[in-house]
């Protein structure tokens, strides 16, 4: 509006003095503010055209508006830090002109500054943020960080986008709105450790965003979000998955880019140093900050190391960093993602430069080292391999080991498969010992007492045979990751914060105030510690009865779903929860006569069977997962159709008065229960009748 009246002005004065139509425009040019084409102030708000006709502008405290052709933004990117709004009074920021970013610098805002980098780019119809959060204090503290933004046009649907490698973790948030449009909006990387939580209404045209950022003393800590629009949802979704983000990142300055939390930067960086990469020809750095360009004409890398000599071909290696003042040490970057630290043989680097000339440049002298991108190469390192990572900062594929990997746990002694194994933590942040992730998603404390690990390097320096010292090794990964715990897994927490990830297994003997009863541990739905002596529990069973006392065994045998046997004590355990326990042997009997009449010829015997599963109830499931292999496909078909029934069935809140609701105690004789197969009362003479108090029992 002030801009506008400011050429009206300047028209009516060249109307009133006489001026020419040339020497007006001369005249509103001079009187409208202009933006700078490079480095500089410009005025706020600052303004973007794009190929669409839409402008972008960007206000004070670097919120985001949409005008022209349709514009969708009304509000983007409002930053809240602690629930307070940021301002600024200054209207101007800075444009970088390496980056074409708008700059809002050192913005205050509770114990914090907030310096906002703001990209829009107009080719690719997008606005990219990078905000910037200080600690102004002397001590640690944690900030809530808000991001809000409204549309012009309400929402019709709106879906949030889950991360595919860290499925808890929002990534973004796609809404197709009433002006025949989509916004896209990405708060997080693939994979990244620290994400955003979004926050939606139906029918609401806002959507907000939180993130917990804890900030050392005097430092910083940045997060990356960007802001665009799509034609349909299906447009948008795909362009959020296509999203490569070592393109999106390559042109942010490094110092900025180490700072970012949710969004991965790691495969540009080993610890604070970036790895150097040529675009046309290969880099050499050196420590005076001169810089050789040309083609790198080493044939390869011989490295010693403290576990072997090793060596790595040229074609694998992508660059080099020499780390340490008065001893250097190189660290050898391969297209793998691999990190070799040692001394290089050779003393010197030959580098063939553009005119032709080959110089050897002395190893002492370089800083870092970097050869062009090849074509194939990956975008990303993926570690899906066997890993060994040292303490040095030394990371290796490696051969799966061919022999079994000894762990003393408070479990006993251990001897475990290198397949069931995910991984072992030795500098684990939460146990001053090791810490054990087995593929099945259990986890424990232990100690790996081998004094070294032999195994044969993998891939870059493939089939090396070398020695890893148990001391200097941070972590052996032997799979990309745990499998996913699914809702049917039998899961057992124990007081220590272990988590093992397995059905119990045996017969347990509960003695209660009356009697002691004889219990399969495959029967049992839950246990849990009841307020007492170590050895109380409380056992609910597979029909839902529940029975407390004291056990007598001090151990528990729980077979891990990887294959591995463990036996717990029972003063350890928190609470066991199996959802698809076994029923009773009668029960079970029935199951199994049913799952035969599914492959029966006639229709109706089949269907008879099926009814009679789904009668059973859910406590049928565990049993036909378990059948279900034996059968033939057609009788796999029919137990999966009965097995979504059931799981239907199990979702189903009871209505009142129906099965499952709540219902009068009714007596019950302990030799009632052992009718029913939960438990096997023993034939004691002078055991007097009692009463037992259970609730209701499967359908």
């Amino acid at each position: 509006m002030r801009v506008r009246n400011w050429i009206l002005a300047g028209c009516v004065a060249a109307a009133g003095l006489g001026i020419g139509v040339s020497e007006a425009k001369a005249l509103r040019r001079i009187m409208v503010p202009q933006q700078p084409n490079g480095q500089g102030m410009v005025n706020l708000p600052y303004q973007v055209q794009d190929g669409t006709g839409l402008t972008w502008m960007v206000y004070n405290g670097g919120w985001l508006q949409q005008q022209g052709n349709n514009p969708m933004y009304s509000q983007g990117a409002m930053l809240h830090i602690n629930q307070n709004q940021l301002q600024q009074n200054q209207p101007q920021a800075r444009l970088d002109a390496k980056t074409g970013e708008v700059v809002l610098e050192n913005m205050p805002v509770m114990n914090t500054t907030v310096t906002r980098r703001v990209k829009i780019d107009k080719e690719g119809g997008y606005a990219r943020y990078i905000d910037i959060v200080k600690n102004t204090q002397n001590a640690e503290q944690t900030v809530q960080l808000m991001l809000q933004t409204n549309t012009n046009y309400g929402v019709n649907s709106a879906t949030v986008m889950n991360d595919p490698k860290r499925k808890q973790n929002h990534i973004a948030w796609v809404a197709q709105t009433s002006g025949n449009r989509t916004v896209v909006e990405m708060y997080s990387g693939k994979g990244a450790k620290q994400a955003f939580t979004l926050a939606y209404q139906q029918g609401n045209n806002q959507v907000t965003a939180n993130i917990t950022l804890v900030i050392p003393a005097g430092k910083e800590v940045a997060v990356m979000h960007l802001h665009s629009t799509a034609t349909d949802p299906g447009t948008a979704t795909k362009w959020v998955e296509s999203i490569k983000e070592s393109q999106l990142m390559k042109d942010i300055p490094p110092a900025v880019r180490r700072q970012i939390v949710n969004f991965n930067n790691g495969q540009s960086f080993i610890g604070d140093m970036e790895i150097l990469r040529g675009e046309a020809f290969d880099v050499v750095e050196l420590r005076s900050g001169d810089q050789y360009r040309g083609t790198i004409k080493e044939t390869a890398y011989k490295l010693v190391t403290f576990y072997g000599p090793v060596e790595l071909p040229v074609d694998k290696v992508i660059g080099m960093i020499n780390v340490g003042e008065f001893r250097p040490r190189q660290l050898v970057v391969t297209s793998d993602g691999e990190i070799f630290g040692g001394r290089l043989e050779k003393e010197t680097v030959a580098v063939e430069l553009s005119s032709g000339q080959v110089t050897q440049v002395p190893l002492s002298q370089v800083n870092r080292l970097g050869y062009r991108k090849r074509p194939g190469e990956a975008e990303e390192w993926t570690f899906d391999k066997p890993l060994v990572l040292m303490r040095s900062g030394d990371r290796m594929g490696v051969e799966m080991p061919a022999g079994d990997v000894e762990v003393a746990t408070r479990y006993g002694a251990l001897k475990l498969k290198p397949s069931s194994i995910a991984a072992i933590t030795f500098a684990s942040e939460e146990h001053g010992i090791h810490e054990i992730t087995l593929t099945d998603g259990s986890k424990f404390a232990g100690l790996a007492t081998a004094e070294k690990f032999d195994m044969k390097l993998s891939a870059g320096g493939k089939g090396t045979q070398v020695s890893f010292p148990n001391s200097a090794v941070a972590r052996l990964q032997f799979a990309p990751k745990p499998e996913e715990e699914d809702d049917s897994a039998p899961r057992l927490a124990l007081t220590n914060d272990d988590v093992l990830v397995g059905a119990l297994a045996g017969k347990l003997k509960l003695e209660t105030a009356f009697d002691t009863l004889n219990i399969e541990a495959g029967q049992i739905k839950s246990l849990k510690h009841t307020k007492g002596s170590v050895q109380d529990v409380q056992v609910t069973l597979w029909d839902e009865t529940t029975v407390s006392g004291q056990l007598a065994e001090t151990e528990l045998a729980c077979n891990l779903r990887c294959g591995v046997m463990m036996k717990v004590p029972v003063a350890l355990v928190e609470e066991y929860t199996q959802p698809t326990p076994q029923p009773s042997e009668a029960v079970l009997k029935r199951i199994k006569e049913a799952v035969g009449e599914l492959g029966a010829e006639d229709w109706k015997v089949r269907d008879r069977a099926e009814t009679g599963l789904v009668n059973i109830g859910p406590m049928a499931a565990g049993a036909l997962k378990q059948l279900r292999s034996e059968q033939k496909p057609d009788v796999q078909q029919r137990i999966d159709a009965v097995l979504k029934q059931l799981e239907a069935k199990a979702k189903e809140k009871p209505a009142a008065g129906g099965s499952g609701s709540p219902v009068s105690p009714q007596p019950v004789q302990p030799q009632q229960l052992e009718e029913r197969g939960a438990i096997d009362v023993p034939k004691a003479a002078d055991v007097a009748p009692v009463q037992v108090w259970v609730g209701p029992v499967g359908r």
